[in-house]
């Protein structure tokens, strides 16, 4: 079971890393562009803004569970564990959206 969580883990770690990536290099290659297309689709950018704002509050109660477990309780710390995979599948829905969002397709020539 701890394998499988492991490896949960590790996959949406890389998500979350590609996803943001692309976003990144979306906003980077076509700043304008990019940055124009969340404004085109201000309800959905907004909806998954919210989205993000919940996973980085659920992120920030986790780290604090963190800072509180002084004397290691497993309860706390399995809390913690669980609401960080929260997060990430929380940022990985997002990044993939907003990646989608900001992805400027090339017309053909």
């Amino acid at each position: 079971m701890e394998l499988i969580i492991v490896l949960l883990v590790l996959l949406l770690t890389i998500l979350t890393l590609f996803f943001s990536f692309r976003i990144f290099l979306n906003i980077l290659k076509y700043k304008e562009a990019a940055l124009g297309m969340i404004f085109t689709n201000l309800n959905e950018s907004i909806f998954y803004f919210k989205i993000y704002a919940l996973a980085i509050s659920i992120l920030a109660i986790s780290r604090c569970l963190d800072v509180v477990n002084i004397y290691q309780f497993p309860v706390v710390s399995d809390l913690a564990t669980a609401m960080v995979i929260i997060t990430d599948v929380f940022l990985v829905v997002v990044f993939i959206n907003l990646s989608n969002i900001t992805n400027i397709k090339k017309s053909p020539e």
